[in-house]
């Protein structure tokens, strides 16, 4: 009876200490945020790597075709796409601030410019990506289809939260 105990014992202890490394293997740094869905993580002993945020879009912050075409179909001057786009990056630098570097990520291939795709997830199990469209900085990617993503996006419209409350406009063309 002794012996059974304990070979039970030594069983659960070997599958906790296996899952707890399996899950840390899974542990990302950010290092560098590039903009509101774009993110630098890198593992010990590893070269870092872009991560795409799976399932949302942010205003883009620095120049590029996006920029200029989203800016000519809503109208507004590439200046004020900017700004958004800038504010969309220091709330993503500012959630990563509050709630740690640390991220585990599920892989979801790699997108159209051979960037990894990933849904991020905080170490207390907070998806980045829907706090960002949560907290009124990011739109749900138009082939996401996610229902809690589109959810948190109408909530964010209702209550004029982040960029909502800044330019609804803009936001309303951004994430039509």
């Amino acid at each position: 009876m002794r012996y059974k105990n304990l070979s039970s014992l030594l069983l659960a202890l070997i599958l906790l200490c296996a899952s707890t490394w399996s899950i840390a293997q899974n542990l990302w740094k950010v290092v560098m945020v590039t903009d509101g869905d774009t993110i630098w993580v890198k593992r010990e002993g590893e070269r870092r790597i872009k991560i795409r945020v799976w399932g949302i879009d942010t205003p883009e912050k620095y120049h590029s075709g996006k920029l200029v075409r989203e800016a000519a179909r809503c109208k507004v001057s590439i200046k004020e796409m900017r700004k958004l786009g800038i504010l969309a990056s220091k709330h993503a630098e500012k959630l990563f601030a509050e709630k740690g570097k640390m991220v585990r990520i599920e892989f979801r291939g790699t997108g159209y410019y051979r960037r990894y795709l990933g849904i991020l997830y905080f170490t207390d199990g907070t998806d980045f990506g829907k706090q960002m469209i949560s907290d009124g900085y990011a739109c749900v990617y138009r082939k996401n289809q996610l229902e809690s993503y589109r959810h948190a996006q109408s909530l964010a419209e209702k209550n004029r939260k982040g960029l909502w409350k800044i330019n609804y406009r803009l936001m309303k063309c951004l994430c039509r």
